[in-house]
């Protein structure tokens, strides 16, 4: 039993809770929850376990490309309210450093110093990348004075994903109860399945 596992944390962020069943699960302890046969309290622990599953997932397969040298984004459209959640997790992993996560329709803006968040939610990653820009006086977001104008560092990350795959360890049916389509798209990844590629050493040594 996870005795010290925040439930009601990640059941604040599912997409269907409501008072009700937060207040609910306010009033019991994790050990309560996970012997109780009662059907909300089933669907409480169901959706806690759902978000949980999604940050997790989402803090492992976002990719994060730079911005400059002070800010990082990248993709996100998850399911569940878990944007702020995730980047805030980014900007504690890389403090000093404005991270924009995002996709069409929303944003999240996390920046951690000594400490301490700072957050802004808005309209979409786009709109969130040129505030950003403006703000760091970058006229283009690909710009990144430690890299090299003519390396594709995307094609470089996509190799090396790709070449993860394994034919002797595939386990389609395995993969995607861990990992289903709905999760790849949402952190913007492209998993080769079916074949392999690629390898890096076979893309850094094209030309």
């Amino acid at each position: 039993m996870r005795g010290d596992w925040n439930f009601w944390f990640y059941l604040s962020m599912h997409r269907e809770c409501n008072e009700r069943l937060l207040a609910r699960a306010g009033r019991m302890e994790w050990a309560e929850l996970e012997l109780s046969q009662q059907k909300e309290d089933i669907r409480i622990k169901r959706m806690a376990d759902e978000v949980s599953g999604e940050v997790h997932r989402m803090k492992a397969f976002v990719r994060l490309s730079s911005l400059g040298s002070g800010a990082l984004y990248g993709y996100l459209k998850p399911r569940h309210k878990i944007g702020e959640t995730v980047c805030d997790h980014f900007a504690r992993r890389n403090q000093g450093m404005m991270v924009l996560l995002g996709n069409g329709r929303e944003s999240w803006m996390s920046y951690c110093r000594v400490g301490r968040i700072w957050r802004e939610k808005g309209n979409g990653l786009g709109e969130g990348l040129e505030r950003l820009k403006s703000a760091l006086q970058i006229e283009d977001c690909r710009h990144n004075d430690a890299v090299p104008d003519n390396l594709d560092a995307e094609g470089i990350w996509q190799a090396y994903y790709d070449s993860q795959y394994c034919p002797e360890r595939k386990n389609l049916a395995l993969y995607r109860r861990h990992m289903p389509r709905r999760y790849q798209e949402a952190a913007g990844l492209r998993l080769v399945q079916n074949k392999m590629n690629a390898t890096l050493e076979d893309f850094l040594s094209k030309g």
